[in-house]
């Protein structure tokens, strides 16, 4: 895109004669108005650069390098239309742009006095906390506006001085696509290009997203569970485990997202449940590198007649028999990504068939269950 723009203003130098003509009132006029337009960029690149010093990682992050690049091909745009204007260029013949659209760039500047009043109140309302979840979860609000106001710049720039319409590329188009999603569910709900990064939590995901957050990061929508409260399912997450098929997402109206559920591929396996096991070992070996040691549970109920080693499955099957590992926030050993627990089991269809199970609860998940007592008690 850089080239691109280097090129074009390459080609307006060759276009330009012996010399820059001279400007009518109006040039002048608007060259003036562009560069007030640069300045006020060139503030908010070195506000957003600011910004990215203060973090390494991490949603607020990602959000703050998708919003310095809009910025920088706004500032791009505009340094190029001043260059073209000072030159004398043909801005038609060498510039691809679109004509000025005045009522479009009065309303998109509506857009971006209501935004402003936005991002100022969130602002306020993070500096109230010193650090923490919270504080956490206002100023990754306030990241996602600020991207918002970077783009919404872009749109108000090219309707107003009918700068070139580029459209940009960033990370968040290059997620990795899921290869177990159905076909079926690929034809009805077609993925759009994805709006966010992923987040550095698991699956690509941290606590207190926002369900349109989450449908930004995968490019479609979120669909509820029925008779469930604030759950939600999907075949895709910003980054997909090919071990898995589906999710679900507990969301709350107020503190985001608290849970994320995954539940695994069928496995098909002896009665010994060896496959099933393996899986398990597996998938418990990798969360151990990197949330270490788990406390595993692995018993049969007092009573079952399902007590031999070839019972195994059956003894799963009929919820007489555990095999799970759960992993706790405390101060000894603390989980990274506000996670509170991870919890992994297996679980049966059959006595030839099972799958695994695995959880993420996150440090608000008491907010979400509260909210669902609540709800439930409301129906009563």
């Amino acid at each position: 895109m850089k080239k691109s723009l280097v090129a074009s203003l390459v080609a307006m130098a060759l276009l330009t004669g012996c010399g820059p003509k001279e400007l009518t009132p109006e040039q002048k006029q608007q060259i003036l108005s562009l560069k007030s337009e640069l300045s006020q960029t060139e503030g908010e690149i070195s506000e957003a650069k600011e910004v990215d010093r203060q973090f390494s990682g991490g949603l607020i992050k990602n959000l703050n390098t998708v919003r310095l690049e809009v910025l920088g091909t706004n500032k791009a745009l505009l340094e190029q239309r001043i260059n073209a204007i000072e030159s004398g260029a043909k801005i038609e013949v060498t510039v691809t742009g679109t004509p000025p659209d005045p009522k479009l760039a009065d309303s998109i500047k509506n857009e971006i006095d209501n935004l402003n009043a936005q991002i100022d109140e969130a602002k306020a309302e993070a500096s109230q906390y010193s650090g923490g979840l919270i504080q956490a979860l206002k100023l990754s609000t306030v990241a996602t506006q600020e991207q918002s106001m970077a783009m919404l710049q872009q749109k108000y720039l090219i309707a107003k001085y009918g700068l070139a319409d580029i459209k940009i590329k960033t990370e968040s188009q290059n997620i990795e696509k899921n290869n177990s999603e159905p076909e079926s569910t690929a034809k009805n709900a077609p993925a759009q290009p994805p709006l966010l990064p992923p987040a550095e939590g698991p699956f690509g995901l941290e606590a207190g997203l926002s369900q349109k957050n989450i449908e930004d990061m995968i490019g479609t929508k979120l669909k509820p569970l029925e008779d469930s409260v604030n759950l939600y399912t999907s075949d895709k997450l910003p980054k997909p485990n090919a071990d898995f098929v589906v999710y679900g997402l507990l969301i709350s109206p107020k503190v985001g997202l608290c849970e994320i559920r995954a539940v695994g591929k069928n496995i098909n396996t002896d009665s010994y449940g060896l496959a099933l096991k393996a899986k398990f070992e597996d998938l418990t070996n990798s969360l151990t590198s990197l949330y270490g040691k788990a406390e595993t549970t692995d018993f049969l109920l007092s009573g079952s007649i399902w007590k031999e080693p070839q019972d195994w499955m059956m003894g799963l099957a009929k919820k007489e028999r555990f095999l799970s590992a759960v992993w706790k926030d405390s101060k000894e050993e603390h989980l990274k990504n506000n996670i509170n627990t991870i919890f992994i089991e297996t679980r049966a269809n059959t006595s030839a068939q099972g799958y695994t199970y695995l959880q993420y609860s996150f440090n608000n998940i008491d907010v979400c269950r509260e909210e669902i007592e609540g709800a439930k008690k409301s129906s009563l």
